[in-house]
């Protein structure tokens, strides 16, 4: 038997366990088979059989020690086999734990790479975070200014809120609301606005019981209304047509869609709140009262009407022939003001720096006028006093000036160019003694100056736009017909060097009886730059706050200015107390003030477009003579009242209360608190 067959044997040997034959088996049984043939041949053989047993017998035992070596080998072989196996196992788990030992450090590593970023991810996200609340914080406070709720929206209400409350407190809250608004239409307490910043008003309205109607227009169907509590935010949608009592709105109502018993705040066809508008209805109203406008308006001219531009020549002539006599007094110490004449020394140092500044201007050496340009100034106003005093006589100015444009040319050398006039010391009473006349019938003789400086206004324009100081006779006569010329005020009350204006609101809520309320507090607006007639730069004589916040501060304004150019009245009493007149603001001040006002809504109210139950909120713009009188510029129709400023934030809410008083509560009771609010006038 081979290797191989041996290999079968022990293999199916050990898969079916049967009895193990040796391996020389086949062998014993031939040879038993052929002892059997042989006993029955003769015993002659037996000594042949026995040797060939005996050579079997060798046979089978070198056959075992093959077998034996054979498995010995293969077992051998087999220890061999396990120990390369398990040498490839020791490297094989050398070669694993080297892994291992790289794994643990490339993970100890990126665990601190992942820490190291998980500290640096926290130090941005805090960064991050305080930026954020940073800008929530500047968002917050610009918000609280301005109410950014609109109309047919639901109100923001924070689901934390909502948390608080159980569903029968929330159910309470809704039938609470449901009576309050049938409460309020049943008392008539609705009101309707689409103010962007009406949260002022909104909240005095509520306080009083009313409710708001949301919707897109006041008159809006049923589908559309809803009443929302500002409170919880709970929602009722109106299932009838409701019309609210109270309707606020910047745009035009058409007057006859509304019913007797609505309020708006809307007024129609009054002239007084535009330039030119206000302009001729003075000058008409003039003619028909005893009240002079010139008192307290200053003169103004439309270059739109026939004739107007013709009439403003003459007055920019006599206006320069009064400079010239002013001139003349001024240069040789005599003044019509209760002022410091100045010394001979301050007027050759103020000659001096107007010639230096012609010379600078480009404007040619200074020259000597001749005195004849006194002569022609005094017998122009000797015309014009004589042609004011005697009203039928006509063109009286053209007779005194018969070259105007050569006196013109004078004057402006005189003026302009920094001349100066021969002999003029002759001629100081001659011109004091004229002016004074001319004083008593000319109210504005104070506040014209002699540099003869006038304001061009654009009629349809608002909020300063458009409008310059002009000197120059050409120039303003270049004007086309939209523009409105008036007289500036040259001496102006300054505060610190300053120029300022006063706004100062007041409130109609009747024309018929016509029924005006002066409201007590008013702010300041202060020009950014120190005053001078030497430029005519709108920055310094312009006190508008839509101009001025573009503009920087003067470096060299006074340290008690505001930075914000505005003032509270209060605060501009106080500044009158220190420099000893603070009597002035309710001896001068104040009745000069209501007085214009008076006097304006008189003339306006023939053309006015209302209704009953109506009212209006109009600002008015002063300026104030070194004298202190007040002098009326223009009337704002829904002046700006956003709280912009520290100033406005103090002043807007209670004024806004105090109108709710008047136009609500004192319509039910008479003898309520008004609060800032004066009647002043009622004609009954």
């Amino acid at each position: 038997m081979n290797t191989l067959t041996k290999r079968l044997w022990k293999c199916i040997s050990y898969c079916f366990p049967f009895r193990k034959k040796k391996p020389n088996d086949n062998a014993v049984e031939e040879i038993e088979i052929k002892q059997e043939s042989l006993e029955k041949q003769p015993i002659e053989a037996n000594s042949e059989r026995e040797t060939s047993y005996e050579v079997n017998s060798e046979r089978e035992t070198t056959i075992e020690a093959n077998s034996e070596r054979e498995t010995s080998y293969e077992v051998n072989s087999e220890r061999e086999t396990t120990i390369e196996a398990n040498s490839e196992r020791e490297t094989s788990y050398e070669v694993n734990s080297e892994r291992e030992t790289t794994v643990e450090a490339n993970s100890e590593i990126e665990t601190s790479y992942e820490v190291n970023s998980e500290r640096e991810t926290t130090v941005e996200a805090k960064r991050k975070r305080e930026t954020t609340t940073k800008a929530h914080r500047k968002r917050k406070a610009a918000n609280k200014s301005k109410s950014t709720r609109k109309t047919a929206k639901k109100p923001n209400v924070s689901p934390e809120r909502d948390k608080l409350y159980c569903d029968e407190c929330v159910s309470r809250q809704k039938r609470c609301f449901e009576d309050q608004v049938k409460t309020s239409i049943a008392k008539k307490k609705v009101f309707w606005t689409d103010f962007k910043r009406s949260n002022d008003f909104e909240r005095g309205l509520l306080s009083r019981g009313w409710v708001k109607k949301i919707a897109p227009t006041f008159n809006a169907g049923p589908k559309k209304t809803i009443f929302c509590d500002p409170t919880y935010g709970h929602e009722i949608i109106s299932r009838y047509d409701i019309q609210p009592s109270l309707i606020l709105t910047r745009k035009r109502v058409e007057l006859h869609l509304l019913k007797e018993d609505q309020i708006t705040n809307h007024f129609y066809g009054v002239d007084a709140t535009s330039k030119s508008g206000l302009c001729n209805l003075l000058r008409q109203w003039c003619l028909s009262c005893d009240a002079n406008p010139h008192t307290f308006f200053p003169r103004c001219y439309m270059f739109s009407e026939k004739n107007e531009k013709q009439a403003f020549i003459d007055d920019f002539t006599m206006t320069a022939a009064c400079g010239i006599l002013k001139w003349v007094l001024r240069t040789n110490g005599k003044s019509l003001q209760d002022e410091v004449i100045p010394s001979r020394k301050e007027k050759e140092e103020k000659t001096a720096i107007c010639m230096s500044d012609a010379k600078i201007n480009n404007h040619g050496p200074a020259r000597i006028v001749p005195e004849d340009i006194i002569v022609t100034a005094l017998v122009a106003c000797q015309f014009h006093l004589y042609d004011m005093t005697h009203e039928d006589e006509d063109d009286v100015i053209c007779a005194g000036i018969v070259d105007r444009k050569h006196f013109i040319s004078d004057y402006y050398q005189v003026m302009h160019h920094g001349a100066h006039i021969q002999n003029s010391d002759k001629y100081v009473d001659y011109c004091h003694q004229l002016l004074c006349k001319l004083r008593r019938v000319n109210p504005q003789l104070d506040i014209d100056g002699e540099k003869n400086i006038w304001i061009s206004k654009p009629r349809a324009l608002s909020r300063g736009r458009g409008i310059r100081c002009r000197n120059d006779l050409k120039d303003i006569c270049s004007l086309g017909w939209k523009w409105v010329v008036q007289k500036y005020i040259e001496r102006p009350l300054l505060v610190y060097g300053t120029k300022i204006d006063l706004r100062q609101h007041f409130l109609i809520t009747d024309w018929y009886p016509l029924t005006i309320w002066f409201y007590k507090h008013s702010f300041l607006r202060f020009s950014s730059q120190p005053f001078t007639l030497e430029s005519l730069d709108t920055a310094i004589h312009v006190c508008n706050s839509a101009i001025q916040r573009k503009l920087k501060n003067a470096p060299n304004r006074h340290p008690n200015l505001p930075e914000e150019n505005m003032w509270h009245s209060d605060e501009f009493k106080e500044y009158l107390c220190t420099i000893g007149k603070e009597q002035v603001w309710d001896s001068i001040i104040i009745p000069g003030m209501k007085k214009a006002l008076i006097h304006t809504m008189k003339a306006a109210r023939e053309n006015v477009k209302y209704k009953k139950n109506s009212y209006d909120l109009f600002g008015s713009d002063f300026l104030f003579g070194e004298n202190f009188q007040p002098w009326l510029l223009e009337i704002q129709y829904k002046p700006d009242i956003t709280k912009d400023t520290s100033v406005m934030k103090k002043i807007v809410p209670p004024m806004v209360e105090d109108i709710l008083r008047v136009v609500i509560d004192y319509k039910d009771d008479p003898n309520c608190n008004v609060g800032g609010f004066e009647l002043i006038y009622k004609q009954f």
